[in-house]
């Protein structure tokens, strides 16, 4: 598993240091910006990038990825660690429910994260992987497949955070149309509600210094 995870980590960082190079921007929504590039290795899925401003810094946000999908995620049916590998890496099921007539979507991914970046940037990478103490999907629910899904998050001042999110994901029973036409707005819709679960707690009162 380490050599997958070394692998997401050099293209995690590889795309970081390219900028926008190979990127076909296709717009955004919600302030959040969308774009999509084409991979050489022979499967057909695009590979979407998404990146927008939050109001956290790199750390908040980070944990709010890894261990508050409930958040963010309005579709979530169910989410456990299934195995810690180390301090900064995991097994992770979830399972996500889909409009009818199609059926939920179980994932099961191997995740490591980094918060030594520079100036403070935090990072995290995950794919899918088979695993004997993994639950089987519920009745109804197909095992989808995450190719790659990758954070890059980045302090840019007054305490908050430029996020990018790779994704590259097989929900099982979609067409590559379907993927290229709207998996990049429901990509960017995740980070939109990521962005928006900060924006509400900022508007609590001002904690005591």
């Amino acid at each position: 598993m380490n050599d997958v995870l070394s692998k997401h980590w050099s293209v995690l960082l590889k795309e970081a240091k390219d900028k926008n190079r190979g990127w076909m921007a296709v717009g955004s929504f919600e302030n959040v910006d969308i774009s999509y590039k084409k991979v050489g290795d022979g499967h057909p899925l695009r590979l979407w990038r998404v990146c927008t401003e939050v109001e956290a810094p790199p750390a908040e946000v980070l944990a709010r990825i890894l261990w508050e999908r409930h958040v963010w995620d309005a579709d979530l049916v169910s989410a456990r660690v299934v195995a810690k590998m180390d301090a900064r890496a995991d097994l992770y099921q979830y399972a996500v429910a889909a409009m009818a007539p199609h059926p939920d979507k179980d994932y099961c991914v191997v995740r490591s994260w980094r918060t030594d970046l520079n100036r403070g940037g935090c990072a995290v990478v995950e794919t899918s992987v088979e695993h004997p103490d993994a639950k089987q999907p519920a009745a109804g629910s197909v095992r989808g497949i995450v190719l790659a899904s990758r954070y890059l998050i980045e302090p840019c001042g007054s305490g908050r955070s430029r996020v990018l999110h790779l994704s590259r994901v097989d929900t099982k029973g979609r067409t590559c149309e379907w993927n290229n036409k709207i998996y990049g707005h429901i990509t960017s819709k995740y980070l939109s509600a990521i962005r928006k679960s900060f924006e509400h707690s900022a508007d609590g009162p001002e904690s005591k210094v």
